[in-house]
């Protein structure tokens, strides 16, 4: 089935099919609450975060350090 096909039949659907569809669709995709999933691959994505902010910090720190130095020298 491709994606044309599937929302023509959506289309199709009475009013409330569609909404119904749509809070399925947003539970499924988007409702931490409904989805424990979710709320894991948040929490991943939040230490992900944290760690490459911290080496972003580091790498910062590193390059300031650099051209400190290379305007020393100039």
């Amino acid at each position: 089935m491709t994606a044309e096909k599937l929302f023509q039949m959506i289309k199709e659907l009475e009013n409330g099919e569609r909404w119904k569809l749509l809070d399925m669709m947003y539970d499924e995709y988007y409702n931490v609450r409904s989805n424990p999933n979710m709320e894991e691959r948040l929490s991943n994505i939040e230490k992900d975060v944290e760690f490459l902010s911290g080496k972003i910090g580091i790498h910062d720190m590193y390059f300031n350090r650099i051209h400190k130095e290379e305007g020393d020298r100039a």
